[in-house]
């Protein structure tokens, strides 16, 4: 255990700092490096800007130096002007400007050179030149050029997010510096230096995936990375952890990805968790997250440690797909101890499940506006300290296969309005799911649910909805055994009514939404709800669901929640990069509890 983090660091700093590119492969993507007096990187329109002494080589071995340079990483080209001067598998050539089209394996080039007129002398006139497919030696000259292939940018009044005195840009992937300083307030100018900064513009999904836990804020500092990693240190905050630091590292190939992370890092409770994914076919794919926590100061004795790991295998089939998920966890890892470790306790359970799952696509029914989906499996639940206890018996097993059905209408338009904000839409859906367990029972869920939408203008729409969720416990002649008759007491006062629940439970809930967005920049929704459930609330009976690292609540139907509530949602841009989320839930004084614990608060980027 003490050395865990320090080979996880190695591990990671191998993975993290792979070899520079080299500048003369001509096999993959491109890759640009430029320098110059002074280097700019502008975030919002993905330009690269350099000016003075610049130079840029190329892997496909042309060295080219000028006056000014600029790339639209976007658009995949560079232009050079002023002064050129190329160096190529040919010889060299001054010039006035050189044009790259990437990804049409195109240079463009106005050239200098040396005419003798009728007067005999020989002055130097521009030409112009098109290199194709990499072919130096013979340049196709005089042929016709795209209007805007020697057009620099209007940057207006825009600041740079970075200045640098160099940068590495692989061709539709990355941007990396070196040396760089950045502007923490994205447009203001308050430049910070850093010693390096990556910047990933690929479509490369598998470099997306993310191992870390909700946050309300995170600041990303990408500090280093080519084609196929992203290292990154995180600057996060949120009501659970408070402020701290995490790291993640991503690995990427063709079909397979890696993601580590570790979250919080600068906390004692820590997560090191580990996502793996492999496709070695387009059929068939497996995925494990693990997940190791551990409550440790430094390098010392932990105090907690557990384990979970998840491996997830999906085959495509006809319509269809077959999935088998198995979720292995041992709660403690370290040696019992009855008094615990430092006041923490000791689990020793160790559950493993596995569930086979199949699961079948969405199918239209016939013309009509109704499709339906099917699912059907089977799965095991084990625990050698036991899983449920029953009539004087301990089941450390339990068998259970399951089979469930959805129906739905989507956005059925009620109206023929040629102006859509005439005509109204309705949503509605059925599913119901039945468990049956090797244990004696089984558990039937069934949810119903409808709306009425319509969008009144640009800005403002709105929907009404209803949704009835049944769940039933099922023990037969063993029903009074599970659920035994019980009158809670709560404040003094028995609570008479919960003595008819016997597991079953009902949640109706309405809904009625009003939401207002403004484009991109700010959007706000208020939504009212009505819950009248079976069992009746009862303020302090039934505790609220535990709360996410954000404050939000995990479950979404749970036994004892407040009869109304009304949530307040703004959404606001705060600049071209990041805008903020604040939510909060009022319940009217239900049991004296007026708000939720706290706003649940998201910077966004």
């Amino acid at each position: 255990m003490r050395f865990l983090l320090p080979l996880t660091l190695a591990v990671t700093a191998f993975l993290c700092c792979p070899p520079a590119e080299a500048l003369t492969n001509t096999s993959g993507p491109a890759v640009i490096h430029v320098s110059g007096r002074s280097v700019r990187f502008y975030y919002n329109r993905f330009l690269l800007e350099a000016d003075g002494a610049v130079r840029v080589t190329t892997s496909q071995g042309m060295i080219v130096t000028g006056d000014a340079f600029s790339m639209d990483l976007k658009l995949n080209r560079f232009l050079v002007a002023g002064h050129v001067h190329v160096v190529n598998a040919s010889g060299s050539q001054d010039g006035a400007a050189l044009s790259d089209f990437l990804d049409y394996n195109r240079i463009y080039f106005v050239p200098i050179v040396q005419t003798v007129d009728a007067s005999g002398r020989d002055p130097a006139v521009p030409d112009r030149w098109t290199f194709m497919n990499g072919d130096f030696v013979h340049p196709a000259k005089g042929r016709e050029m795209p209007g805007d292939t020697f057009e620099f940018p209007d940057l207006g009044r825009s600041k740079p997010f970075l200045l640098a005195g160099a940068a590495t840009v692989g061709a539709r992937s990355y941007v990396r510096f070196e040396g760089n300083r950045i502007d923490l307030l994205n447009g203001l100018g308050a430049y910070v230096p850093t010693p390096s900064y990556y910047v990933n513009f690929s479509d490369n999904q598998h470099l997306g995936a993310n191992s870390l836990a909700g946050a309300s804020y995170d600041a990303t500092y990408q500090f280093a990375g080519n084609a196929n990693s992203i290292s990154a240190v995180h600057l996060r905050n949120d009501p659970t952890n408070g402020t701290y630091l995490s790291f993640e590292q991503h690995v990427s190939g063709p079909k397979t990805y890696a993601v580590f992370s570790i979250n919080p890092m600068t906390k004692p409770s820590k997560y090191f968790n580990l996502l793996l994914s492999d496709q070695p076919s387009d059929t068939f794919q497996l995925r494990t997250f693990t997940t190791f926590h551990t409550f440790q100061y430094g390098l010392s004795q932990p105090l907690e440690s557990g384990q979970t790991t998840l491996i997830q295998a999906t085959q495509a089939l006809p319509h269809s797909f077959l999935q088998l998920s198995t979720t292995l966890t041992n709660y403690d890892m370290l040696a019992p101890k009855p008094e615990g470790y430092d006041g923490h306790g000791t689990l020793p359970n160790h559950p493993f499940s596995a569930q086979l799952n199949w699961q079948g696509f969405t199918q239209r029914i016939g013309k009509l506006p109704l499709y339906e989906a099917v699912n059907a499996g089977m799965g095991v639940q084990h625990d050698v300290f036991g899983l449920q206890q029953l009539g004087g018996v301990t089941y450390s097993s339990i068998w259970q296969h399951f089979a469930g059905l959805e129906l739905f209408v989507p956005s059925l338009k009620i109206g023929n309005n040629p102006a859509d904000t005439k005509n109204y839409y309705v949503n509605a859906a059925f599913q119901k799911n039945r468990t049956w367990n090797s244990s004696g029972h089984y558990t039937d869920t069934a949810l119903t649910s409808g709306s009425l939408s319509r969008t009144f203008d640009r800005h403002f729409q709105s929907y009404i909805a209803y949704a009835v969720n049944n769940t039933g416990d099922y023990y037969g002649t063993m029903q009074n055994l599970a659920y035994p008759s019980y009158v809670p007491v709560i404040g003094g006062v028995p609570i008479y009514g919960y003595a008819a629940f016997a597991g079953f439970a009902t949640f109706r809930t309405l809904s009625l939404d009003l939401t207002y967005g403004n484009g991109s920049n700010f959007s706000a929704y208020v939504l009212a709800r009505k819950h009248n459930d079976f069992p009746k609330p009862v303020p302090g009976l039934f505790p609220a669901p535990p709360l996410n690292v954000i404050g939000q609540q995990q479950y979404p139907y749970y036994l004892g929640q407040p009869p109304y509530d009304l949530t307040l949602d703004v959404r606001a841009r705060i600049n071209a990069f990041s805008a903020i989320d604040i939510a909060r839930t009022y319940y009217f004084n239900f049991g004296n509890q007026r708000w939720s614990p706290g706003f649940v608060i998201q910077v966004t980027q």
